[in-house]
């Protein structure tokens, strides 16, 4: 019954970092970003996640792919992609972009199944994003970029933080 997320999220503690570079980099080599400047703002203090690492890349590449595509007429085309320690034992991650922002009309469906606003797209992108975000306890919303342009920000849960190593033994 959990087909639209692809199943239910195998959650275990995850480097968000590496999450995010892997990510980017699959984004990157999937769009053309040759003329985008994807950055990242890593607050040190927002590192661990309880994830599924897999669905939550697919989130970010989805994120980071809308991103560039809603910029290909911009005169500035950036995506910074940043993390922060979020309320209640949360980790908030953003995607921001400086395209031309979101008009109210679209705001409104923007999570709805079956809208776009692209000519060869299908709709189900931010659906299925905000299913998985929501399966792993988090949230996922939208808001006008104060730079110009939209910022997508979701939030996982903190991973424990024993400070042990996964798969290192007490001595």
């Amino acid at each position: 019954m959990d087909s639209e997320v692809g199943g239910a999220t195998e959650q275990r503690p995850e480097d968000l970092p590496a999450v995010i570079e892997e990510a980017v980099a699959l984004a990157s080599a999937s769009v053309k970003t040759a003329d985008v400047a994807l950055g990242t703002r890593l607050d040190p203090d927002a590192v661990r996640v309880a994830a599924d690492r897999v669905q939550i890349q697919q989130v970010l590449f989805n994120l980071v792919r809308n991103a560039v595509e809603a910029m290909q007429q911009s005169p500035r085309r950036e995506v910074m992609i940043a993390t922060a320690p979020g309320a209640a034992g949360l980790i908030e991650i953003s995607v921001a972009d400086t395209g031309p922002g979101l008009a109210p009309e679209v705001r409104a469906n923007l999570f709805r199944p079956f809208i776009t606003t692209k000519g060869n797209g299908m709709g189900i992108g931010l659906s299925v994003c905000r299913s998985i975000v929501e399966a792993h306890g988090g949230r996922l919303w939208s808001e006008d970029n104060p730079a110009g342009g939209t910022v997508f920000r979701f939030t996982l849960p903190r991973a424990p933080d024993d400070g042990a190593e996964e798969g290192v033994g007490a001595g």
